[in-house]
């Protein structure tokens, strides 16, 4: 039976730390892909207050003056 030499054992850390950065470099990826779609989700919903708030207030004026 041979036994694991240096050389070996320091191709599978490197290998094995290889994939790793794999996997971080694809999670990166993907969380940047996400924080990307909460901007955007958070840009429609200040669009979507600013026009809730613009039709409250369109409403509440034509309200005053049609009771005034």
């Amino acid at each position: 039976m041979q036994l694991p030499t240096v050389e070996n054992k320091l191709s599978e850390f490197d290998a094995r730390l290889s994939r790793i950065e794999g996997v971080i470099d694809q999670m990166n990826t993907r969380l940047n892909g996400v924080e990307q779609g909460q901007r955007e989700i958070l840009s429609w919903i200040r669009w979507l207050v600013g026009i809730q708030i613009t039709t409250l207030l369109t409403l509440g004026t034509l309200i005053l003056f049609k009771l005034g």
